[in-house]
């Protein structure tokens, strides 16, 4: 029964571990969102985007639990995207969000983010 038990431990383990690196994997994907963004113009993201802040946040959390620290409209690869940035078990994670849908177009690990607060630690 114990090693039942300790099996049982393994293969989440593993199921969890590849999960995660699937995650870091769509992270550094190139993200193309359905809403064109034909000028860079940062003040205008407001009125293009189809979905509000809260939506954003909803469907980032769905998949990446933990605490939103900052929600943007951003162009990545000139589509507007919302940019949320999660901290979930002392472990920064970037989502993008579609900005006419609210669907999540990637989720990953957010390396430069983690670097940054390994380096403000350290100081």
């Amino acid at each position: 029964m114990e090693s039942l038990k300790k099996l049982a431990v393994l293969a989440l383990g593993g199921i969890l571990l590849t999960a995660s690196t699937v995650g870091v994997a769509n992270a550094d994907q190139q993200v193309t969102g359905s809403i064109r963004i034909t000028q860079d113009n940062e003040t205008s993201y407001a009125d293009l985007s189809n979905t509000t802040i809260d939506q954003a946040m909803s469907s980032a959390l769905a998949v990446q639990p933990g605490k939103v620290i900052k929600a943007k409209l951003e162009d990545e690869n000139s589509s507007l995207v919302w940019n949320v940035d999660i901290v979930s078990n002392n472990q920064m994670y970037e989502v993008k969000v579609d900005a006419k849908d609210a669907k999540v177009l990637s989720t990953g690990i957010d390396q430069a983010d983690n670097q940054k607060e390994t380096t403000e630690v350290k100081d």
